[in-house]
Formats: C-alpha cells, sequence, structure tokens
C-alpha cells in the first residue's frame, strides 16, 4: 500500500478536531442588552470551519473563520511534510541480515533500514514555514519531532517472521530465492506502543513545552489521524522480495535437506 497519504492524513486530523465543536472565544460571556448590534452587523456562521462562533456577530463569525484557518494551514503543511517523508521512507525501505534456517527467516531489531527521511528533524525541514509566525513553526515542529520519534523507534525495532520456500530443501547451500509476501502487521516492534493517539499526543505536548490555546485540541486531532492510518498501512503494506541465499545444506551424496545459517537481503514494502 502506499505510504500514509498527506491530503487523507490532513483532512482526518481536521475532522477530528471539528468534531471538537470548540467555541470561540473560549470566555465569551455575551452582550448586554443594549449592545449597538444591528442586522448589519450579523453573519451566518461557515458551517465547515474549524471553530464555532460565540454569536453570528461579524467580528465573532470572521475572527473563528481567521484562527480555523491558521489550523488548518498548520495540518496542511504538516500531513504534507509527513507524507512526503513516509513515501521516501517506504521507496528506500529494505531488509537486511535475516537470518534463515530451513524455511524460517528471522528479521531481528535493526533489519529493517530506510533513509532518516522519517526522522524528526527531516520531517521538521520539509514543512513548508515561508512566511510564518513562531508560533506556527514551534507547533509545527512539536508535530514532526513527535511522530519522527516514535516512528523511528517503531522501526528500529520491529521483527517478523519470513518464510522462505527454497530454504526448506536444499543441496550444499541455499540458492537464491525470495519469501512469501507477508503484510508487515505479521511483525512486532516495542515500538507500537509509542505509535497510539495517546503516546504521540504525550510526545507533542513534551516535544511543545508549555502548551498554548489548542495546543491540546490540535495535538489530539492530528495524532488521532496518523494512529489510525499508520494502523491501516501497516495492515495492508506487504513485505516482498527479501531475497535468501548462502548458508550451508548436505552436499551430495546426501540427500536435501533444510539449510541453517543462510541470509536474507533486499526486499520491498510496495
Amino acid at each position: 500500500m502506499p505510504a500514509v497519504q498527506a491530503q487523507v492524513l490532513a483532512q482526518m486530523a481536521k475532522a477530528n478536531f471539528k468534531a471538537k465543536a470548540i467555541r470561540l472565544p473560549l470566555d465569551f460571556k455575551g452582550f448586554t442588552d443594549q449592545a449597538p448590534f444591528g442586522a448589519k452587523d450579523q453573519k451566518t456562521p461557515n458551517a465547515a470551519a474549524m471553530f464555532i462562533p460565540p454569536s453570528t456577530l461579524s467580528y465573532h463569525v470572521d475572527t473563528a473563520n481567521v484562527i480555523g484557518k491558521n489550523v488548518e494551514e498548520l495540518i496542511d503543511a504538516c500531513a504534507d511534510a509527513i507524507g512526503k517523508g513516509m513515501s521516501q521512507w517506504q521507496a528506500g525501505a529494505k531488509f537486511t541480515g535475516v537470518l534463515i534456517n530451513g524455511p524460517v527467516g528471522m528479521a531481528i531489531p535493526g533489519s529493517l533500514v530506510a533513509p532518516p527521511f522519517m526522522s524528526g528533524p527531516m520531517l521538521f525541514s520539509m514543512v513548508d514555514m515561508a512566511g510564518r509566525q513562531p508560533t506556527f513553526i514551534q507547533y509545527a515542529r512539536s508535530i514532526t519531532f513527535a511522530i519522527g520519534m516514535a516512528f523511528q523507534v517503531w522501526q528500529s525495532g520491529y521483527m517478523v517472521m519470513m518464510t522462505f520456500p527454497g530454504g526448506a530443501v536444499c543441496s550444499v547451500t541455499m540458492p537464491p530465492s525470495p519469501n512469501i509476501p507477508l503484510p508487515l502487521a505479521a511483525g512486532f516492534s516495542p515500538g507500537d506502543a509509542m505509535m497510539s493517539a495517546a503516546s504521540l499526543k504525550g510526545l507533542m505536548l513534551a516535544n511543545h513545552g508549555l502548551p498554548g490555546n489548542h495546543a491540546m485540541d490540535i495535538f489530539d486531532a492530528f495524532a488521532q489521524a496518523f494512529a489510525t492510518l499508520f494502523m491501516t498501512w501497516k495492515g495492508s503494506t506487504m513485505i516482498t522480495a527479501v531475497i535468501g541465499a548462502g548458508g550451508v545444506a548436505p552436499p551430495p551424496p546426501a540427500p536435501p535437506a533444510p539449510v541453517v545459517m543462510a541470509t536474507g537481503n533486499m526486499g520491498s514494502l510496495p
């Protein structure tokens, strides 16, 4: 399966945030009966906006729209960077040093390798921050560093058992032969725990420091979206074309038998 798509990630994070139905401003107490506002000062709220204005007063509606647009742009920018980073990571991901005995191969922690496109600093560097305010940059850094940190822990700890039919019956050594494709979800990593929405949100807050306005809700919405899509991606992305070879098998005149100490390398995650 293709990597997590930026547009899907952004749409899901926005939907999660909008579902919170946050009303602005947070401490608005209402107007007195003498407030000099008439029909000309009113505006119909935008049903698609990220925030709910406290009234139909044009100022309130416009303010809610502007603040909501800032949140949308933050989500879009972070989702775009993560989508690009994950796509490049997936294109370069492979396995190395898979231990094969007979038809069974074991990818141990450290076997899944890839260029560092999913590191926090790399993801952050891919966020479009031209002309952005320091607050925007701080939020983007908190989101991308948290996801990058969690992803790298997941990758470094990933392990999975593969099947190599070519290693079941060999003479002298195992000829090059591929694994039977299997989903990434067939494996396990201690880092799986860090890819939960709660853990990702906690990492975002830890990277952020003192939370500002709406930080908790933004991080929660984005963390839930990424965690959901990561699980979907992991379950539908296949490990293919890991080539096992080498090792030792009985030489003639002994009958063919399972290979020992062969290794598997390369492969892809289409």
